[in-house]
């Protein structure tokens, strides 16, 4: 890109901006050692934004146009962060749980460097449960669990995250599939179904592996498919809706992470939370219709 412009860290913009958007010319402004830049793509948008600027400052000398209102217009007030804070308690109000359950695993993947290092977040691995062949491994497991601390232990992996990769592709889902949820349902029936997710799809994880080296979001994340899957099929016309080709993606990728990846990914996460996603789904909807 062409350097078109450059004006002092305190020139307040939305006057020269203006002036230059007038031109319809694109352009892209950033602070560079106290400045403030304008870049275009060609000599001749150069040329342009040099004449808008010096027929905005012959205007404004003439008092054909009025400074705008005191105010900071450098480059730093086009991204305030009180309006990032509003964005913020907009997103709080309209999804509390979705944003807790993607803000509690951003914190936890930034205390252990993206999985880097795993000792500050030891605990929130799936609990080391014995399990004995010749009985039920489910029974077994549930009779090992004594203690509110380990019950909650068999939630947290949904925490845990190891790559940048890992935890934007979770959050992404959970914030799409979650914040469709809480829109239409109640927030407390969305935390019930989200920990029941975690807590079958961790679980099946286990059983299937017998070991607790796994975590991430993706087993809600499929659960949370699963139960948007079966209320679309049982309230056709209700407002929990996916399109069709989402849900083949998804679970056609379900298939092909398993064979071309099954010792990186926790597929039977995947599979258990889809699972426990659907009967939440088919269980919440049917009773939602029975009333009806």
């Amino acid at each position: 890109m062409i350097r078109a412009a450059v004006l002092d860290a305190g020139v307040d913009l939305r006057g020269p901006l203006a002036a230059i958007a007038e031109y319809g010319i694109q352009f892209r402004v950033n602070e560079e050692s106290g400045s403030q830049v304008i870049w275009v793509n060609t000599q001749d948008d150069a040329d342009k934004v040099v004449q808008a600027l010096a027929r905005w400052e012959q205007l404004r000398e003439e008092g054909v146009i009025a400074d705008p209102a005191p105010g900071n217009g450098s480059l730093g007030a086009y991204f305030p962060f009180s309006r990032l804070l509003r964005e913020m308690a907009a997103a709080f109000l309209m999804a509390p749980v979705t944003m807790l359950l993607i803000l509690a695993a951003v914190i936890v993947a930034l205390v252990s460097s993206l999985g880097s290092d795993l000792q500050p977040v030891r605990d929130f691995f799936y609990p080391a449960f014995v399990i004995n062949p010749g009985s039920s491994a489910v029974l077994q497991l549930l009779g090992q669990i004594d203690s509110m601390r380990l019950f909650i232990q068999t939630l947290t992996p949904v925490l845990l995250h190891f790559g940048a990769i890992h935890i934007v592709f979770n959050s992404l889902w959970i914030w799409q599939f979650g914040r469709m949820i809480e829109r239409t349902q109640s927030s407390l029936l969305y935390l019930v179904v989200v920990l029941w997710i975690a807590f079958f799809s961790n679980a099946t994880q286990y059983l299937w592996t017998l070991t607790p080296n796994f975590g991430g979001l993706s087993g809600v994340v499929y659960g949370l498919l699963g139960y948007i899957w079966m209320w679309q099929l049982v309230m056709p016309y209700g407002r929990l809706r996916l399109p069709p080709a989402m849900i083949g993606v998804l679970l056609l990728a379900l298939v092909l992470m398993e064979v071309l990846a099954s010792s990186w990914i926790a597929s039977a996460a995947h599979v258990g939370g889809l699972v426990a996603g659907m009967i939440a789904g088919l269980l919440t909807a049917g009773i939602s219709k029975l009333r009806r």
